[in-house]
């Protein structure tokens, strides 16, 4: 006996743009962040995004700042909270 079962297709997350308003991060720290979340180094980001060292960790300070935490963990963990990455 075969049965269909139906699984719910969730929706994909939408980003909560006025949180991100909220930030007022800049273009490329918000780049920088999502790679942050991919979980890349920033060595690895600054190769991706064609910046030297010094540029990234100038925009993970900012991040830290901006966003009212002390590591790059806790970023990623309110930006998912915030819902403004995915």
């Amino acid at each position: 006996v075969e049965q269909e079962i139906l699984v719910p297709v969730s929706s994909p997350q939408h980003l909560d743009e006025k949180a991100l308003e909220q930030l007022n991060l800049s273009k490329r720290e918000y780049e920088v962040l999502q790679l942050l979340a991919q979980g890349n180094s920033n060595n690895d980001i600054a190769n991706q995004l064609f910046l030297s060292l010094s540029t990234v960790k100038t925009h993970v300070s900012n991040l830290l700042l901006k966003m009212d935490v002390k590591s790059r963990t806790q970023v990623i963990e309110k930006a998912q909270k915030l819902r403004i990455i995915r």
